[in-house]
């Protein structure tokens, strides 16, 4: 008997100038991905006052500052699939109204049937915080806050919350998501995500770039979960990876030993001074035109080898047709 198949998602192109959310997820569905992810960046200025590590020759990558609206984009996939699973990876929770979130993600996750999950982020530029009138020290506050507030929105018919950042009276909550609760992983890295994640969260949502280091952090976050009271075998992990045509195929299975629960493949990731500067191009492996074909390749090399079996790709052609 084989084994299950391990989950593998991709994350999903969200530019004005991408393939469309529709027909990517409809092809990645086909071709046996479990889930489609995006990024968010609603709004980034110009002018930057601090110097971050994610710059390159003192500039923001390109693909930072032209993101679509990930539930949009979440929802526009919902419309033309069945099954795939639609998440963020992560979504800047703390920009938003706890009450007009929390509706947002019920509406999208019922409305989809139950496939939505929830990568959290706290956010890491400050100006584009300030920009919203987030404090930027205590974004990890008020993100933990508003997830708390969020699944009793979810679950209970009338909910009441005073705290420092989310402070409302008795509501009416009558749309529940189709969840109960909807997911949510903790997209902060390192040790305070970890520690985030054991307290309040269904999983983690690290970068996954070096088997070891994810097998010494999983096995670090399972020890936080049992010193939370929390059963470790119950937490998600969903590990995001940079992958190309450099990458060896076994790369994805070594995700998966070290203590991923779920592999995120972020294709044609790599940035460089041209990316950075004018944007990813038709040159892009997953550019309008060649997207499918990127897709059917990834697919054979990482998610069939999750499954134990090759892909098919004239078969998955066949079920993206409308």
């Amino acid at each position: 008997m084989s084994e299950p198949a391990r989950p593998v998602g991709v994350l999903c192109p969200a530019g004005p100038h991408d393939v469309l959310p529709s027909d990517y997820a409809r092809k990645a569905e086909a071709l046996g991905f479990e889930s489609i992810w995006v990024g968010e960046h609603p709004a980034v200025p110009v002018a930057l006052e601090r110097d971050y590590v994610q710059l390159v020759d003192g500039h923001l990558p390109y693909f930072y500052t032209n993101l679509a609206d990930p539930w949009m984009t979440l929802a526009h996939a919902a419309g033309a699939t069945s099954r795939i699973r639609l998440g963020t990876a992560v979504g800047l929770v703390p920009l938003r109204h706890p009450l007009l979130l929390a509706k947002i993600l019920a509406t999208l996750d019922r409305q989809s049937r139950g496939r939505l999950i929830v990568g959290a982020g706290a956010g890491w530029l400050d100006e584009e915080m300030r920009l919203f009138g987030v404090s930027f020290p205590e974004r990890f506050e008020r993100m933990e806050e508003m997830i708390v507030a969020m699944r009793r929105i979810w679950t209970e018919p009338v909910v009441e919350f005073h705290g420092k950042h989310v402070d409302f009276p008795p509501l009416y909550c009558r749309y529940p998501s189709w969840q109960q609760p909807i997911p949510v992983l903790c997209g902060v890295h390192g040790l305070r995500g970890m520690k985030m994640a054991a307290r309040f969260a269904d999983g983690w949502l690290p970068i996954g770039t070096d088997p070891e280091i994810l097998a010494r952090d999983v096995k670090r976050l399972h020890a936080l979960c049992e010193d939370a009271g929390r059963d470790p075998a119950r937490m998600d992990v969903t590990a995001m990876a940079a992958v190309d045509e450099t990458t060896p195929a076994s790369f994805v299975a070594s995700l998966f030993e070290a203590g991923a629960t779920r592999v995120i493949l972020a294709v044609g990731a790599v940035t460089t001074s041209r990316t950075v500067r004018e944007g990813p191009g038709d040159a892009h492996p997953l550019a309008p035109d060649r997207y499918a074909a990127t897709l059917e390749h990834v697919a054979g090399r990482f998610v069939a080898r999750s499954r134990g079996e090759g892909a098919d790709p004239a078969r998955a052609r066949q079920e993206e047709s409308p």
